[in-house]
């Protein structure tokens, strides 16, 4: 007689495979979430900078924000008529200081379709935010020509190339 009370290796493989399959894809899923929730993080930072260039719009009218990059460099610039760099809404107390250079995203400050803001979908954006090609982390659809723009009037629009 034939003793059965264990599994044989060809049903452990097997056994072995299927949660093998499905931990690889749980991974998957895992990172694209986590990927996912780093661009909406980063899309209401985009929101919040496009409030404060409206809000330094409306208080120095007088002054413009130069069309560049938000970095995390500031510069001693202070609140008055001229070109400002975009870090002035720092200086300004317009936005909080830090987090602006993101190793997945780069924010933009725009003034017309110049620069990062260049395939803007709308009119007039004031901030852009697109997708930093150099990440191989970030899914397909957010590298390239990734963009995410707000307007004045709070429009939003993303495109992806």
């Amino acid at each position: 007689m034939r003793n059965k009370n264990g599994f044989t290796l060809l049903e452990l493989l097997i056994a072995a495979a299927i949660v093998g399959g499905l931990a690889v894809m749980a991974t998957v899923s895992y990172r694209n979430s986590v990927a996912e929730t780093r661009i909406q993080a980063a899309k209401a930072r985009a929101d919040v900078l496009a409030g404060a260039v409206q809000r330094f719009r409306l208080e120095y009218p007088n002054a413009s924000i130069s069309s560049d990059k938000m970095t995390d460099d500031y510069a001693s610039d202070t609140c008055s008529t001229g070109s400002l760099s975009p870090t002035s809404l720092v200086t300004c107390g317009f936005v909080d200081k830090g987090g602006w250079e993101d190793p997945f995203v780069v924010f933009y400050i725009c003034n017309g379709k110049k620069g990062g803001c260049s395939n803007s979908s709308i009119d007039a954006p004031l901030v852009c935010m697109t997708g930093n090609n150099s990440q191989s982390k970030l899914p397909d659809k957010y590298k390239g020509k990734y963009s995410y723009c707000v307007n004045e009037f709070g429009s939003a629009t993303t495109s992806a190339g």
